[in-house]
C-alpha cells in the first residue's frame, strides 16, 4: 500500500526529476508514479544520509503498465544520463500489508 506523505521529500536534483517526469510522460502518460525508498525522506538528517549513487525506486499505482511499455520505460531509464539506477514496481507486486512512505512524481 502506498502512503503518500506530504512531509516527505524526494532527494534528487531538479534536472533528474525533470528527466524522470519526461520519460514517464513519454512512455506511461496515463499512469500514476510515486517515488519511495532511500531517496524519499522526512528530515534534514535523513536527507544527508542519501548517497549520490542510491537508486531511485518508483511504484506505479492503478492499472498495470503493459509489459511492452514497461520494457521501453526501463530501457529509457537505463539509457538515460541519470546518475543512478531506476527500479520500477507495481503497487500490486508489493508484499501484502507492506506500507511505503512515498512522494508523488
Amino acid at each position: 500500500m502506498i502512503v503518500v506523505d506530504e512531509q516527505a521529500a524526494l532527494v534528487l536534483p531538479e534536472d533528474c526529476v525533470a528527466l524522470v517526469r519526461a520519460l514517464i510522460q513519454q512512455y506511461a502518460p496515463h499512469h500514476k508514479f510515486f517515488a519511495f525508498g532511500s531517496r524519499v525522506v522526512r528530515s534534514a538528517a535523513d536527507r544527508q544520509r542519501v548517497k549520490p549513487h542510491s537508486d531511485l525506486d518508483l511504484a506505479i499505482s492503478g492499472e498495470p503498465l503493459p509489459l511492452d511499455k514497461m520494457f521501453l520505460l526501463r530501457d529509457a531509464f537505463s539509457e538515460s544520463n541519470l546518475p543512478m539506477r531506476v527500479d520500477i514496481v507495481h503497487t500490486s507486486d508489493l508484499p501484502e500489508g507492506w506500507k511505503i512512505q512515498a512522494s508523488p512524481l
